[in-house]
Protein backbone atom coordinates (compact mmCIF):
# COMPACT_ATOMS: atom_id res chain seq x y z
CA UNK A 1 0.00 0.00 0.00
CA UNK A 2 1.42 3.33 -0.82
CA UNK A 3 1.81 5.76 2.35
CA UNK A 4 -0.85 8.69 1.99
CA UNK A 5 0.38 12.16 1.81
CA UNK A 6 -2.00 15.32 2.49
CA UNK A 7 -1.47 16.78 -0.70
CA UNK A 8 -2.28 13.09 -2.09
CA UNK A 9 -5.30 12.45 -0.12
CA UNK A 10 -6.75 15.83 -1.24
CA UNK A 11 -6.41 15.30 -4.66
CA UNK A 12 -7.79 12.05 -4.17
CA UNK A 13 -10.99 13.46 -2.55
CA UNK A 14 -11.05 15.99 -4.99
CA UNK A 15 -11.08 13.46 -7.57
CA UNK A 16 -13.63 11.46 -6.00
CA UNK A 17 -15.87 14.38 -5.45
CA UNK A 18 -15.94 15.49 -9.28
CA UNK A 19 -17.98 12.96 -10.67
CA UNK A 20 -21.04 13.12 -7.64
CA UNK A 21 -21.20 17.23 -8.76
CA UNK A 22 -22.42 15.47 -12.14
CA UNK A 23 -24.43 13.18 -9.83
CA UNK A 24 -26.19 16.22 -9.03
CA UNK A 25 -26.61 17.87 -12.16
CA UNK A 26 -27.58 14.52 -13.83
CA UNK A 27 -30.30 14.12 -10.76
CA UNK A 28 -31.64 17.85 -11.27
CA UNK A 29 -32.13 16.31 -15.37
CA UNK A 30 -33.67 13.08 -13.68
CA UNK A 31 -36.26 14.96 -11.36
CA UNK A 32 -37.58 17.10 -14.55
CA UNK A 33 -37.54 14.23 -16.72
CA UNK A 34 -39.49 12.19 -14.32
CA UNK A 35 -42.18 14.91 -13.78
CA UNK A 36 -42.43 14.88 -17.84
CA UNK A 37 -42.58 11.43 -17.83
CA UNK A 38 -45.39 10.95 -15.62
CA UNK A 39 -47.26 13.86 -17.24
CA UNK A 40 -46.95 12.16 -20.94
CA UNK A 41 -47.90 8.85 -19.53
CA UNK A 42 -50.93 10.06 -17.93
CA UNK A 43 -51.91 11.86 -20.96
CA UNK A 44 -52.01 8.83 -22.81
CA UNK A 45 -54.19 6.91 -19.98
CA UNK A 46 -56.16 9.92 -20.60
CA UNK A 47 -56.77 10.04 -24.13
CA UNK A 48 -57.17 6.48 -24.07
CA UNK A 49 -60.23 6.40 -21.39
CA UNK A 50 -62.00 9.60 -23.44
CA UNK A 51 -61.54 7.38 -26.14
CA UNK A 52 -62.85 4.38 -24.97
CA UNK A 53 -65.68 6.48 -23.81
CA UNK A 54 -66.57 7.82 -27.32
CA UNK A 55 -66.31 4.31 -28.99
CA UNK A 56 -69.12 2.98 -26.69
CA UNK A 57 -71.37 6.15 -25.55
CA UNK A 58 -74.45 5.51 -26.98
CA UNK A 59 -74.42 8.39 -29.57
CA UNK A 60 -71.89 7.11 -31.21
CA UNK A 61 -73.64 6.37 -34.25
CA UNK A 62 -74.97 9.77 -34.62
CA UNK A 63 -72.05 11.75 -33.29
CA UNK A 64 -71.77 15.37 -34.60
CA UNK A 65 -68.79 17.06 -36.68
CA UNK A 66 -67.36 18.47 -33.33
CA UNK A 67 -66.94 14.60 -31.95
CA UNK A 68 -66.00 12.81 -34.98
CA UNK A 69 -62.65 15.53 -35.37
CA UNK A 70 -62.10 15.27 -31.40
CA UNK A 71 -61.78 11.36 -32.26
CA UNK A 72 -59.84 11.95 -34.88
CA UNK A 73 -57.57 14.20 -32.71
CA UNK A 74 -57.56 11.39 -30.31
CA UNK A 75 -56.21 8.68 -32.52
CA UNK A 76 -53.45 11.30 -33.94
CA UNK A 77 -51.95 12.40 -30.33
CA UNK A 78 -51.67 9.29 -29.05
CA UNK A 79 -49.19 7.55 -31.32
CA UNK A 80 -47.42 10.84 -30.85
CA UNK A 81 -47.41 10.41 -27.00
CA UNK A 82 -46.21 6.96 -26.94
CA UNK A 83 -43.14 7.89 -28.74
CA UNK A 84 -42.38 10.94 -26.95
CA UNK A 85 -42.95 8.31 -23.57
CA UNK A 86 -40.78 6.31 -25.38
CA UNK A 87 -38.16 9.03 -25.55
CA UNK A 88 -38.08 10.01 -22.03
CA UNK A 89 -37.57 6.42 -20.87
CA UNK A 90 -34.91 6.58 -23.00
CA UNK A 91 -33.18 10.01 -21.58
CA UNK A 92 -34.16 8.63 -17.89
CA UNK A 93 -32.76 5.31 -18.78
CA UNK A 94 -29.32 7.02 -19.76
CA UNK A 95 -29.08 9.68 -17.08
CA UNK A 96 -29.28 6.80 -14.41
CA UNK A 97 -26.37 4.69 -16.71
CA UNK A 98 -24.81 7.65 -16.16
CA UNK A 99 -24.89 8.25 -12.52
CA UNK A 100 -24.03 4.98 -12.14
CA UNK A 101 -21.06 5.15 -13.96
CA UNK A 102 -20.01 8.32 -11.78
CA UNK A 103 -20.43 6.45 -8.85
CA UNK A 104 -18.32 3.55 -10.07
CA UNK A 105 -15.38 6.17 -11.08
CA UNK A 106 -15.56 7.36 -7.44
CA UNK A 107 -15.31 4.01 -5.96
CA UNK A 108 -12.52 2.99 -8.59
CA UNK A 109 -10.43 6.41 -7.76
CA UNK A 110 -10.71 5.60 -4.06
CA UNK A 111 -9.67 1.76 -4.24
CA UNK A 112 -6.97 3.19 -6.96
CA UNK A 113 -5.02 4.39 -3.54
CA UNK A 114 -4.84 0.87 -1.73
CA UNK A 115 -4.20 -1.31 -5.06
CA UNK A 116 -1.73 -1.47 -7.47
CA UNK A 117 -2.46 -1.18 -11.16
CA UNK A 118 -4.62 0.35 -13.73
CA UNK A 119 -7.61 1.54 -11.39
CA UNK A 120 -7.14 5.18 -12.16
CA UNK A 121 -6.95 4.57 -15.92
CA UNK A 122 -10.04 1.96 -15.51
CA UNK A 123 -11.58 4.89 -13.59
CA UNK A 124 -11.44 7.62 -16.21
CA UNK A 125 -12.79 5.49 -19.14
CA UNK A 126 -15.84 4.55 -16.65
CA UNK A 127 -15.93 8.79 -16.28
CA UNK A 128 -15.96 9.57 -19.83
CA UNK A 129 -18.59 6.50 -20.36
CA UNK A 130 -20.85 8.24 -17.77
CA UNK A 131 -20.29 11.62 -19.67
CA UNK A 132 -21.39 9.89 -23.00
CA UNK A 133 -24.55 8.10 -21.28
CA UNK A 134 -25.72 11.55 -19.71
CA UNK A 135 -25.12 13.70 -23.46
CA UNK A 136 -27.35 10.29 -25.09
CA UNK A 137 -29.77 11.10 -22.29
CA UNK A 138 -30.27 14.68 -23.00
CA UNK A 139 -30.36 14.34 -26.79
CA UNK A 140 -33.52 11.80 -26.14
CA UNK A 141 -34.82 14.54 -23.73
CA UNK A 142 -34.72 17.09 -26.59
CA UNK A 143 -36.22 15.00 -29.10
CA UNK A 144 -39.09 14.71 -26.93
CA UNK A 145 -38.91 18.15 -26.72
CA UNK A 146 -39.40 18.31 -30.35
CA UNK A 147 -42.08 16.02 -30.38
CA UNK A 148 -44.12 17.89 -27.29
CA UNK A 149 -44.84 20.55 -30.03
CA UNK A 150 -46.40 18.47 -32.72
CA UNK A 151 -48.53 17.21 -29.97
CA UNK A 152 -49.45 20.38 -29.27
CA UNK A 153 -50.35 21.38 -32.53
CA UNK A 154 -52.38 18.27 -33.20
CA UNK A 155 -54.54 19.45 -29.59
CA UNK A 156 -55.21 22.58 -30.60
CA UNK A 157 -56.25 21.20 -34.43
CA UNK A 158 -59.64 21.06 -32.53
CA UNK A 159 -60.08 24.32 -31.68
Amino acid sequence: MNELTTPVALQTIQAVLTPALLISACGLLLLGLNNRYAIVVNRVRLLNDEKRRKLVAPETIDREYVDAVRFESLMRQIPSLLIRANHLRHALMHLWIGVICYLVTSLSLGASLFLYGGLATLAVAIFMAGIIFAVIGVVYALMDISLAQKVLHLESELY
